[in-house]
């Protein structure tokens, strides 16, 4: 029975394997030289250059889950494997939640629909993006794609209820469709901590989860901004990295506004790095605000 009237369910297609591969082949190259024009291209001309990447690289994705079982609605298409029906209808019913209020936050519209893929297991989500079987997420957006580790293969309860509330709160969905957002609107132009700082805030305002709580690191060592962009999943201590990006998001609504958020989103659409564009909202450039996060983490400790 199909509880969502505007959800349709469609079977996995037939033949058609070799034209499939070719394509494959074809859109993997293209990516490739898009890819590299990326990095060497700077400014405004390298956000549109990268929009054609992303989009290469989501058709990409689309054509290569063709096989999977799909359910769709007007904003969402959700690839699965047999089995796992249940979890689909519950990641398409979250993403169906939490899509108004992060576009509303935002302000943004997805002209396509958004593809989610759901793995039923940790080896079949790190193995898609080729990462190690040791790597330990819920969820990744990548290139207009978003990810998501099965309910079932992390959730230990038998209730649906029970099921649905803690992946509402404690899943990737929110988090995820943010990261999604903010890679359109700054057209991949984000530094790593930033868009981490950004999702992680959003998150937190929607279901009230956190890793850590703002005063947790105070006093501690912080990392250097230019070795959190460059090196950012490198970094040894992640819990750090990851509280110290969301720690500055906050510093920077907290003492500049809300809107200063989406003005510095909308500079690094234009194609500004991240210091001009704090220079350009906050009047400091990104010595200076760390500087000044320095100082408000320790008011914050006292």
């Amino acid at each position: 029975m199909n509880i969502y009237p505007l959800i349709k369910t469609q079977p996995p297609p037939g033949t058609g394997q070799l034209l499939l591969w070719f394509w494959l082949k074809i859109m993997a190259v293209f990516v490739a030289l898009v890819f590299i024009l990326v990095i060497r291209v700077p400014g405004q001309i390298r956000g549109y250059v990268y929009n054609i990447f992303r989009e290469a690289a989501r058709a990409q994705v689309m054509i290569s889950t063709r096989h999977m079982l799909t359910l769709s609605d007007g904003h969402f298409v959700v690839r699965y494997y047999p089995g796992d029906a249940d979890s689909a209808l519950l990641v398409l019913k979250t993403a169906r939640e939490f899509y108004p209020l992060v576009s509303r936050d935002f302000r943004f519209s997805s002209k396509k629909k958004i593809p989610l893929i759901v793995h039923p297991t940790r080896e079949s989500l790190n193995a898609s993006l080729g990462w190690p079987a040791s790597e330990n997420a819920m969820g990744v957006y990548w290139a207009g794609v978003i990810r998501v580790l099965s309910p079932n293969a992390w959730i230990d309860a038998r209730d649906p209820r029970q099921v649905e509330e803690v992946f509402v709160v404690s899943g990737p969905v929110a988090h995820e469709l943010t990261h999604l957002v903010v890679d359109y609107i700054t057209r991949g132009n984000v530094p790593r901590w930033f868009t981490e700082g950004v999702a992680q805030y959003e998150e937190y305002r929607l279901t009230g989860f956190r890793f850590a709580r703002t005063g947790d690191f105070a006093g501690e060592p912080l990392y250097d901004f230019a070795e959190m962009e460059r090196d950012f999943d490198q970094l040894p201590n992640q819990t750090l990295a990851y509280w110290q990006s969301l720690a500055a998001v906050e510093y920077l609504v907290e003492v500049y506004g809300e809107e200063s958020l989406h003005k510095i989103l909308a500079a690094l659409g234009q194609g500004r790095d991240m210091d001009a564009a704090l220079q350009q909202v906050t009047g400091q450039d990104l010595d200076q605000f760390a500087a000044g996060l320095c100082s408000w983490l320790g008011q914050k400790r006292a």
